[in-house]
């Protein structure tokens, strides 16, 4: 049984100037994601090193998934991003299925 559904999308900057772009641009995102049936987390992860950032969405199903892709809440988040489309990056999402996702309870106390 599938545990899963994610997209990882890899983001390449051409200078740290835009790697920093990039980074303040998910900082500032709408969050409208978190509202979609089916959305089950969010990782963003950057590498100065590298100048690579990793988008990784995670949810229950496709099915799930191409509902968000498909929303008018979709087309207005990426409208923002859109608008100050970063020259200097490069952009490539892969599908994966997810076999097993473990997370670790947060502390709270």
């Amino acid at each position: 049984m599938k545990a899963g559904f994610s997209i990882i999308n890899y983001i390449k900057a051409d200078t740290e100037e835009t790697l920093e772009k990039v980074i303040r641009a998910f900082k500032e995102r709408l969050g409208a994601v978190e509202k979609r049936e089916g959305f089950f987390g969010l990782t963003v992860l950057a590498n100065k090193e590298r100048l690579e950032v990793l988008v990784i969405t995670y949810w229950r199903d496709r099915e799930a998934f191409e509902k968000w892709v498909n929303s008018e809440e979709f087309k207005r988040a990426h409208e923002k991003a859109r608008s100050r489309r970063l020259s200097g990056t490069t952009s490539q999402g892969v599908e994966y299925e997810v076999i097993e996702w473990i997370m670790k309870p947060t502390n709270t106390s």
